[in-house]
């Protein structure tokens, strides 16, 4: 693929195992005096890891059974947060206490897969 002038060269890793990490949590989850969401994901840059996604659900119950949902008639503003993670198994691992450490309540998914990282650069 040509870019101005240059020539975008895209790699392929191999193929690698690693795993999904879902962490589902509230909006209003704090930990150290800032929203939970935000304080995992900087120990999760903090700790090395390529990315993480943030997503904020519009409806939704956990273990207490109590519907959070983003109406207009509704005033509720503790929404269902996920965020996601997909990194090699023992990063994952490695990061697991700490998380641990982090959440009081919520729920934790770990889901084996193959992964290959894209890169572009240019020549």
């Amino acid at each position: 693929m040509q870019h101005a002038g240059r020539t975008e060269i895209t790699t392929l890793s191999e193929r690698t195992r690693g795993k999904l990490l879902r962490i589902f949590v509230d909006e209003d989850d704090r930990y150290e005096g800032k929203p939970l969401y935000m304080a995992i994901v900087d120990a999760l840059k903090a700790a090395g890891f390529a990315g993480a996604t943030v997503l904020k659900g519009i409806e939704g119950y956990g273990i207490h059974k109590t519907v959070h949902a983003a109406r207009t008639f509704d005033m509720s503003t503790n929404m269902p947060i996920l965020i996601e993670v997909i990194e090699e198994d023992s990063k994952i691992a490695a990061f697991m206490p700490a998380l641990r450490a982090m959440v009081s309540e919520g729920l934790i998914t770990l889901e084996s897969l193959e992964l290959m990282r894209i890169s572009r650069g240019s020549s």
